[in-house]
């Protein structure tokens, strides 16, 4: 602070030294910052041959569907099972759901794990502790396999 001339009233005046400190400091952060904000990443790109690719043979799906017309599990079944005469329909096969295990182990068994997909395709009118039975016995002839969803359009 200072005193006018006058000698009657004070006269502030701000000092830069603070504010010059941190200019500096901010001027440092952004030297710093920006080059690591421009680097990019290093990309190989592969080039493309002149050769074509021949295509690899589309694998099948195989789809687990159950109607209500194959198995009739509209409603809760008493017991632990399914009924006796419930038929379902495995990658176009009408098969009984007793036979589900082999089936699926037959046709997902030697696949590797990643490629172990089942599509389920279910009416939905039937009852979900009796599609979980035929799930259930399709899941165990095959270890880690992938139950996949179709929706109806």
């Amino acid at each position: 602070m200072q005193v006018n001339a006058t000698g009657n009233g004070l006269q502030s005046e701000i000092n830069v030294t603070p504010l010059v400190d941190v200019v500096l400091v901010l001027l440092i952060i952004f030297m710093v910052v920006v080059p690591l904000l421009l680097k990019g990443y290093d990309v190989d790109i592969p080039r493309q041959s002149a050769e074509a690719v021949p295509a690899q043979a589309e694998e099948a799906q195989v789809v687990l569907t159950v109607v209500p017309d194959g198995c009739r599990i509209l409603r809760q079944q008493p017991g632990a099972g399914l009924p006796d005469d419930c038929l379902v329909s495995l990658a176009g096969l009408t098969i009984p759901a007793t036979d589900l295990p082999v089936r699926v182990a037959e046709m997902l068994g030697g696949l590797p794990p990643e490629k172990r997909v089942l599509f389920l395709n279910v009416d939905d009118r039937l009852n979900y502790e009796g599609v979980l039975r035929i799930v259930d016995l399709a899941r165990s002839g095959v270890d880690d396999m992938q139950i996949e969803f179709i929706t109806a359009d």
